[in-house]
């Protein structure tokens, strides 16, 4: 067995010599094309093995993560919220500045004063279902209920969300509720200890609100509008004129003044607040006003923490009484 196999390798050693010398002794033209024709038919071969080593490679060492990339996104949301204060500034002094023109200035000299009625924006904690569970239970207000003091039940059988402040932290119905400078919804129903939101996407809220387009001179406010919830995580902007220019990305912010609301409830924050933007925009032909629907700035259910707009008297004109 041994020397056959000895025996089979002389003979290859000796076929690769006589074919080596065959080329070596072949003219270049034929060699040439020989050397050509090997060539080709080997290459789909070297390219499959290519792929399959660039495809080990890949799967052999996974991409990293670069940990700058959460320092860039963490460093390009607090660009964007920075802007947005910039923006509702630049408002704010739009607004002032265009009275001033309308109005004019006095020619003598003002004094400025402390408001009268300035607003308070209380923090409260959205409940969670299990705390709701032990409040319907009356595992919270056992000893409260001895006194004569008990939770509202058309609050507690409410089906939207409930906030844990009421009646004796001053709480009305009707009260505006935002998640930082976002508008979330507002009071419905109103507790001893308790108050329920209607959210801005719900059928049963209303609210005034006016779309923002971008200029050269800043964020300037549009025509005040009806923001009304679909009951889907959207709201849909009514009676928008066809006149207004409306494009699919505008911000939408408060109306400066709420017609749901009466005088003695509106806000008194001084600058607009923030609904979302337009997803859809359509002005059917014919039609008296824009068609437009609207994606909130924040989810109700990504939510634990508000803030609820109270209107109280100054203090500072209290102190000096």
């Amino acid at each position: 067995m041994k020397r056959e196999t000895r025996f089979s390798e002389i003979k290859l050693v000796l076929l690769t010599l006589l074919v080596s010398g065959c080329l070596y002794a072949m003219p270049v033209v034929y060699s040439s094309r020989l050397y050509h024709l090997i060539r080709d038919a080997a290459r789909p071969g070297l390219i499959l093995v290519q792929q399959i080593k660039a495809w080990e490679s890949t799967v052999a060492k996974p991409e990293s993560p670069d940990p700058r990339t959460e320092q860039l996104e963490r460093q390009l949301n607090e660009s964007e919220q920075a802007n947005r204060r910039l923006e509702l500034q630049t408002l704010q002094v739009s607004e002032e500045l265009q009275r001033l023109k309308q109005t004019g200035v006095p020619n003598y000299q003002t004094h400025s004063s402390d408001r009268l009625l300035v607003p308070d924006l209380l923090e409260a904690q959205i409940l969670g279902e299990s705390a709701i569970s032990l409040l319907r239970e009356g595992q919270f207000l056992n000893q409260g209920q001895e006194q004569g003091v008990f939770e509202s039940s058309f609050v507690l059988e409410s089906d939207y969300p409930l906030i844990d402040q009421g009646i004796a932290q001053g709480i009305k119905a009707g009260y505006a509720l935002y998640a930082g400078q976002a508008v979330i919804g507002k009071i419905d129903e109103v507790g001893s200890w308790t108050s329920s939101l209607i959210p801005i996407t719900s059928v049963k809220y209303r609210g005034s609100a006016r779309i923002a387009r971008r200029t050269e001179q800043g964020l300037q406010l549009g025509t005040d509008g009806i923001l009304v919830g679909l009951g889907e995580g959207k709201c849909e902007l009514l009676q928008i004129p066809p006149t207004e220019s409306i494009q699919v990305g505008q911000d939408v912010y408060t109306g400066e003044v709420d017609r749901e609301l009466p005088l003695s409830m509106q806000s008194t924050l001084g600058q607009p607040m923030y609904y979302g933007r337009v997803v859809e925009a359509e002005l059917p032909r014919g039609a008296p006003y824009w068609k437009i629907i609207v994606e909130p700035a924040v989810k109700l259910s990504e939510v634990k923490q508000v803030s609820v707009l109270r209107q109280i008297i100054n203090p500072r004109r209290m102190l000096a009484n």
